[in-house]
C-alpha cells in the first residue's frame, strides 16, 4: 500500500473516548461564549487583581535580604543564597500551576487556590516579624547578634515558601486567563473585532501595571517595613492578596471561565512516543509522503488546532512519528500515539530550536537578579537617607519609561534584537556596579561612607537591560510557541528567571566558600567592608558576555516557524 493509500484509508477518524470528552468541552466553550461577560471590564478586574499581587510578591522579596540581615542577623552570602533560593522555587511553581490548571482545575480555580495559599503563607510571615517570640531580639551594642532558632526559622521560611509557591503556581496562569476573556474574533467590547490584537496589547498592560506594582512596593511597603515596623508592612502585604482572593470570589460571574482542555505536553508525548515505535524507519525523500492530517483538521474535536505549520528540514528525524505503517491502518483506539500529523511534529521541532534561546535567557538572570541582591547590599553600606531597597523603584520607573519607548519603536526593533540589547546592557550594568563597589571599598578603609546617589548609575542601565529582555522575551516566546502551547508560553519567562536565581544562589555559595578556604577572608565575609563583591561583579560579567555571544551565535542561525 502506497502513501495515498495509507492517507486514503485514514479518511474516516474514529473518536476515542479522550475525543467524545473533547466534544463536551468545545459545547462548554461555547456555551462560555454566550455568557454575555464584558471582556473589557473582566481585564481591568483581572489587572486590578495583577496589580495587588505583584506588589505583594515584591514587598516580601526587595526587603528580604534586608530582613534576613538585620532582623535574622544571617551572613552575606547565606542571605544571597536564601533569596535566590525563594524566588527559584517561586518562579519555577508557574509551570506546575500552568500544568494543573490546563490538566485538572482550570484557571479560575487554579489562580484562587493559588492566592489563598498565599494568604496562609503571608500571614505566617507577618505573625514571625510582629511577635517577639517569633524573631531573633535585636543586637545590642558591641554585642553579639543572636542568630535566629529553629522554631522561629521553620515559621518564617515555612510562611515564605507556602507564599512563594501560592503567587509562583498563579502568576502565568492569571496571564492566560486574563488573555482568555477574549474570543480570537472578540474586539474587546463583545463585537466582532481584532482580538488577537488585544491579546497581544494586553501583555503591554500586564508588564505596565507589573512595573506599578513593583514600584509601590520598592516606595511604599520597603519604607513601611524599614522606617515604621516590619510587622506592619508584612500585614499590609498579606491583605493586598487576601483583597485580591475576595475581589476573584465575588466576580466570578463576571468572567469567561472556560473548562481545561488537557495538558499541552501531551501532544509531545505523543510525538515522542510515536517516534520511538517508528524509529527503525526510513524518513521520506518527500515531505508530502508524511501524514498531513488534513481531514482530522476538518473536525476540531479530532484535531482542534488553529494553525497549520509548513515543513522544515531541521530535526527530521522525528518526522518519523508522521510515517503512515500499515499498522496504523487497523487499530484506531491509539492512533494519535501511534501516528501524529506533520503540524504536531513541527510542533516539537519549534519548542526544541525555542529551548537553547531560553537557556540563554536563564543565564542573563544571574546578572539580573543582582539588581534585587548584591545591588541592595551595596545600598545598605551608602551614606542613606532613603531605604536602599528603595533604589529599585527607580529602576521599575524606568523601566517602565523604555516599555513606552519601545511601543514607539516596535517596528524597528524585533523581539530577537530587543533581547540581545537586554544581554549587552546587562553586562554594563554588572560593570558599572563593579566599578561602584570598588570605589565604595576605597573610601570605606579610609573610614568614609559613599553616597548612594553613586549606585543610580548601575540601577538605570539595569532597568534598560531589564525591559529589553523581558518584552523581548514574552513577545518571542508567545510569537513563536506552538499554538498549542500560547497558555504555557508565559510560564517560559517566569522558569528564566528562576533558574537565574538559583544559578546564582550555587555560583554565590560556591564562591564564598572557594575564596574563604584556607583561613581567608573570602569575597562575602560576614562584614561587607572586608570582603570583595567587586570581583564577584567582574566575574558576573564575564558569564554575562559569553552567553550574550551565545546568544547571538543562536539568533543568527533560529529560522521561525513558518504558518501554511
Amino acid at each position: 500500500m502506497n502513501a495515498d493509500d495509507h492517507r486514503g484509508a485514514l479518511r474516516t477518524p474514529i473518536l476515542a473516548d479522550d475525543e467524545a470528552s473533547g466534544s463536551n468541552r468545545v459545547l462548554e466553550a461555547q456555551e462560555a461564549r454566550k455568557a454575555g461577560h464584558s471582556s473589557n471590564k473582566a481585564l481591568k478586574l483581572i489587572l486590578g487583581l495583577q496589580f495587588l499581587e505583584v506588589t505583594a510578591f515584591y514587598g516580601i522579596y526587595l526587603s528580604l535580604i534586608v530582613y534576613l540581615q538585620e532582623v535574622f542577623h544571617g551572613h552575606s552570602a547565606s542571605n544571597v543564597a536564601c533569596v535566590n533560593y525563594w524566588v527559584g522555587v517561586s518562579y519555577h511553581m508557574p509551570v506546575l500551576g500552568a500544568a494543573i490548571a490546563d490538566s485538572f482545575w482550570g484557571k479560575y480555580k487554579t489562580v484562587m487556590i493559588g492566592l489563598s495559599v498565599s494568604v496562609v503563607g503571608m500571614a505566617m510571615v507577618t505573625a514571625s516579624a510582629a511577635l517577639p517570640s517569633l524573631s531573633p531580639p535585636p543586637c545590642e551594642q558591641n554585642t553579639i547578634c543572636a542568630p535566629a532558632t529553629l522554631s522561629q526559622k521553620l515559621v518564617f521560611f515555612s510562611g515564605l515558601y507556602l507564599c512563594g509557591v501560592g503567587i509562583g503556581a498563579s502568576k502565568a496562569v492569571v496571564i492566560s486567563f486574563a488573555a482568555e476573556q477574549y474570543d480570537d474574533e472578540d474586539d474587546g467590547g463583545g463585537k466582532k473585532g481584532p482580538g488577537r490584537g488585544a491579546k497581544a496589547s494586553y501583555f503591554s498592560w500586564y508588564y505596565a501595571v507589573a512595573n506599578m506594582g513593583m514600584m509601590t512596593a520598592g516606595t511604599l511597603l520597603v519604607w513601611v517595613e524599614a522606617k515604621v515596623n516590619w510587622g506592619l508592612g508584612y500585614g499590609i502585604c498579606t491583605s493586598f492578596v487576601a483583597v485580591a482572593v475576595v475581589i476573584l470570589a465575588a466576580t466570578a460571574p463576571m468572567y469567561r471561565i472556560l473548562p481545561h482542555a488537557g495538558s499541552p505536553w501531551k501532544g509531545v508525548f505523543q510525538v515522542l512516543y510515536a517516534f520511538s515505535r517508528k524509529v527503525k524507519l526510513k524518513v521520506p525523500d518527500d515531505a508530502t509522503a508524511l501524514y498531513e492530517g488534513e481531514d482530522d483538521a476538518k473536525d476540531p474535536l479530532v484535531c482542534p488546532l488553529h494553525e497549520r505549520l509548513q515543513h522544515s528540514d531541521q530535526f527530521r528525524f522525528l518526522d518519523k512519528a508522521a510515517i503512515i505503517t500499515d499498522e496504523d491502518l487497523n487499530e484506531d483506539g491509539d492512533r494519535p500515539w501511534r501516528l501524529c500529523p506533520m503540524t504536531q511534529v513541527e510542533e516539537l521541532k519549534t519548542l526544541l530550536k525555542l529551548i537553547p534561546i531560553w537557556l540563554t535567557s536563564a543565564v542573563y538572570f544571574v546578572a539580573n537578579t543582582q539588581a534585587q541582591t548584591t545591588f541592595v547590599q551595596q545600598g545598605t553600606r551608602t551614606d542613606t537617607r532613603i531605604p536602599a531597597p528603595s533604589l529599585t523603584a527607580v529602576e521599575t520607573a524606568l523601566v517602565a519609561a523604555c516599555v513606552a519607548l519601545y511601543n514607539r519603536t516596535s517596528r524597528r526593533l524585533t523581539p530577537l534584537r530587543l533581547m540581545g540589547l537586554g544581554h549587552a546592557t546587562a553586562a554594563v550594568a554588572v560593570g558599572v556596579a563593579a566599578w561602584a563597589e570598588s570605589r565604595r571599598l576605597r573610601m570605606a578603609g579610609d573610614h568614609e561612607r559613599m553616597g548612594i546617589a553613586w549606585l543610580l548609575p548601575q540601577y538605570v542601565v539595569m532597568a534598560i537591560s531589564d525591559a529589553s529582555l523581558s518584552v523581548g522575551q514574552l513577545e518571542f516566546f508567545y510569537n513563536q510557541s506552538p499554538e498549542t502551547m500560547k497558555g504555557a508560553s508565559t510560564a517560559f519567562y517566569f522558569v528564566s528567571v528562576s533558574i537565574g536565581n538559583l544559578i546564582n544562589s550555587q555560583l554565590v555559595t560556591l564562591i564564598a566558600s572557594v575564596t574563604a578556604a584556607g583561613g581567608r577572608t573570602g569575597w562575602f565575609p560576614p562584614e561587607m567592608d572586608d570582603g570583595h563583591l567587586d570581583y564577584y561583579f567582574v566575574l558576573v560579567v564575564v558569564v554575562t558576555v559569553v552567553n550574550f555571544a551565545v546568544f547571538v551565535a543562536l539568533a543568527k542561525n533560529y529560522t521561525p516557524k513558518r504558518v501554511r
